[in-house]
């Protein structure tokens, strides 16, 4: 079994070191959706990394481990002991409980990987969709880990340059864990 973690970590880091030479050559092509498309999926490996984290009964954990390494779709058993597909939402809101920013760059990820109105952000800023609680939540994280200045307007130009920082930042991040997965620890909140 240890070798299903060391394995599932393995994934991880190669599909992070693809993604962080993919988002430093398309940055410098200004290709902004499609770097964000890329935040999206390291954000991906992220949550799942919290995830499981999270889960206190270590032969759970190996086992959501093996369905990846197996090419098969997370399922929990139920309380009514059927099984159901463990969604992005359910990662997602497991891992929002330690970090706030997720929700946000999952979010505004989700819809540059999908077809959506974001495509048109030359056009029409999909920033200005955005509450007022959701605009301030970005910038004050962008200005606490990245120097984004408070007083510029979130616009997609203005952040195109911190796109490659709040990657490395989730990608440090991810690193951070592995050694709760690889050693049975916890994360907590």
């Amino acid at each position: 079994m240890p070798e299903i973690k060391q394995d599932f970590i393995d994934l991880i880091k190669k599909r992070s070191n693809e993604n962080s030479k993919a988002i430093k050559a398309l940055s410098d092509l200004n290709l902004t959706g499609i770097c964000i498309s890329i935040l999206r999926q390291e954000l991906d490996s992220f949550i799942r990394v919290m995830y499981l984290g999270r889960i206190s009964d270590f032969n759970e954990r190996e086992r959501l481990m093996a369905q990846t390494l197996k090419g098969e779709r997370w399922k929990v058993l139920t309380a009514n002991n059927k099984w159901r597909p463990v969604t992005d939402r359910d990662m997602v809101e497991k891992s929002t409980e330690i970090k706030g920013y997720i929700q946000y760059v999952y979010k505004f990820g989700c819809a540059f990987i999908h077809l959506s109105d974001y495509h048109n952000y030359n056009d029409e800023d999909p920033f200005e969709k955005l509450d007022y609680t959701e605009e301030f939540d970005i910038k004050l994280y962008l200005n606490q880990y990245h120097g984004f200045p408070r007083e510029t307007e979130l616009t997609v130009n203005a952040i195109e340059e911190y796109i490659p920082k709040v990657f490395e930042k989730i990608s440090t991040n991810i690193t951070c864990y592995y050694g709760s997965i690889l050693h049975d620890g916890m994360i907590e909140m």
